[in-house]
């Protein structure tokens, strides 16, 4: 959902390296567009990028223009077919003498780790997500993200979990994590950078009358992301001039959805709250809204929604666990609230969609002050810094 560019500052290569990222697929998520905006850091330094995955909907995008695009049936657990990836992997890495493999998901990374290994290749990976480990087999499938000759920790909170989960693995060494949270352009979410005739478009399009306050929920639809609470939430505030959004993509997901629209309905809110699809442009959303709300049942990786909001000065109110604790100081640059809890987020909107004026000023003082530390630019630098580092350090044979 998030809008990108590539165009960074990151240092330069001594030499043109040829780096490869593997994905399952380019889908519009935020491991995606990362995945491009690290492919354009490459390309800037004066690289070669190769991004390997499915096709989806960021293929034909803009910002692909430069990178060498791929693909390959790497959204797959069917061994037999990740087998088969991985010799068709290893032959693109020596037909294009690829110079280091860079894995971002567990499917694609098995595929990738064999290819890397059996060229001699380094082998990275991103730790994007605090993946489940209900079994002994799950937590082998997962372990392949920790098995990189470095491992880059997305936020805080991962690169605790990494370390928590692996200390007990003979091939893990802690000293290859690399911590680098993930970045926004700073550029983008800028309210002053803001078309306020967007804007306007965007209040007359959605129907938002200029005397209501809107309530944000940007995100898929997914049980994972806390639609749900969000409406019971609604119910148990008082009663005021509000409208609730809930954007994102519902593709795959229709039926839940209709389920969230029709639980609203059954609670009396059918006048507050709706649902809109993705958009490519976020950011007037967010200048259009009065607070947002991120209120996930499941542990963030990192939060890019977070930061963003913050960066538009805007209030967040977020669950707290995952990195959401990382970014967000309590009632300083955002608030935070129980998971699944319904009445504690009631009772955190209407302070928030209470307070005055000045304390909305002072507040986004300080929330903007702490998504500084959360620049794209910054995250590519460091991104750019451990290929080198792989580069003039390259890993022993394996």
């Amino acid at each position: 959902m998030s809008t990108f560019s590539t165009d960074v500052p990151c240092g330069s290569f001594n030499t043109s390296p040829t780096i490869l990222q593997v994905i399952p697929a380019l889908k519009s998520g935020g491991v995606e567009i990362e995945t491009l905006e690290i492919a354009g850091a490459i390309l800037t330094a004066g690289g070669r990028p190769i991004i390997v995955s499915a096709k989806g909907e960021l293929s034909n995008h803009p910002r692909a223009k430069g990178i060498l695009l791929k693909t390959l049936p790497l959204n797959t657990k069917n061994p037999f077919k990740m087998w088969k990836n991985a010799q068709l992997l290893k032959k693109l890495i020596l037909e294009e003498k690829v110079d280091i493999v860079h894995a971002r998901s567990r499917r694609p990374a098995w595929s990738a780790f064999k290819a890397a290994k059996e060229t001699g290749r380094p082998f990275i990976t991103t730790y994007h997500g605090a993946y489940k480990a209900g079994s002994i087999f799950k937590t082998f499938f997962n372990s392949v993200m920790s098995m990189g000759d470095r491992v880059i920790a997305i936020s805080p909170f991962i690169e605790q979990h990494i370390k928590k989960i692996y200390a007990r693995f003979s091939w893990f060494d802690p000293s290859k994590v690399r911590l680098i949270p993930r970045g926004i352009d700073l550029k983008t979410f800028d309210p002053k950078n803001i078309d306020p005739k967007k804007v306007e478009h965007l209040r007359k399009k959605w129907n938002i009358p200029k005397e209501s306050r809107l309530i944000l929920l940007p995100g898929r639809i997914s049980k994972s992301k806390g639609q749900d609470t969000l409406i019971e939430a609604l119910s148990f505030m008082k009663r005021g001039n509000y409208i609730t959004i809930l954007l994102g993509s519902a593709l795959g997901h229709e039926n839940y959805r209709d389920h969230l629209l029709r639980f609203a309905s059954s609670l009396g809110l059918e006048g507050n709250i709706r649902w809109e699809p993705a958009l490519t442009d976020i950011a007037p959303t967010y200048q259009l809204a009065d607070v947002i709300v991120c209120p996930s049942h499941v542990p963030e990786a990192f939060g890019r929604l977070i930061v963003e909001a913050q960066a538009m000065g805007k209030p967040i109110i977020a669950t707290c666990h995952g990195a959401a604790c990382d970014i967000i100081e309590d009632e300083k640059t955002g608030w935070l609230v129980p998971p699944e809890d319904a009445r504690a987020l009631a009772k955190a909107l209407n302070h928030v969609l209470s307070l005055s004026p000045r304390k909305l000023e002072a507040y986004s003082k300080h929330a903007l002050k702490n998504a500084q530390s959360y620049s794209k630019d910054t995250m590519c630098s460091k991104t750019i810094a451990v290929y080198k580092e792989v580069i003039s350090n390259p890993p022993s044979a394996r």
